[in-house]
């Protein structure tokens, strides 16, 4: 499972956890009732969650910037 970040037609984005892109979309368009525009993996989950599931952990800060990465932008952690 990897996270993604979605995005929709008139809903908030959030981050939801699927196998891939198209289950993504399926399973964000079923919990917002809303048209899914696009959906880009995450390296970590992100605030809103759409879903119940948070495997490890929401860390991503800046999602916007994230989007569509299998890893962190950042030079330093987050911590640091």
């Amino acid at each position: 499972m990897q996270p993604y970040w979605v995005e929709f037609k008139n809903h908030k984005p959030g981050t939801v956890d699927a196998n891939d892109e198209a289950e993504a979309k399926e399973i964000a368009s079923a919990i917002t009732k809303d048209e899914v525009i696009s959906a880009s993996i995450l390296p970590y989950g992100a605030h809103p969650r759409l879903d119940k599931a948070n495997r490890g952990g929401d860390f991503c800060f800046d999602p916007e910037q994230c989007k569509g990465r299998s890893s962190c932008p950042r030079r330093y952690a987050c911590s640091e």
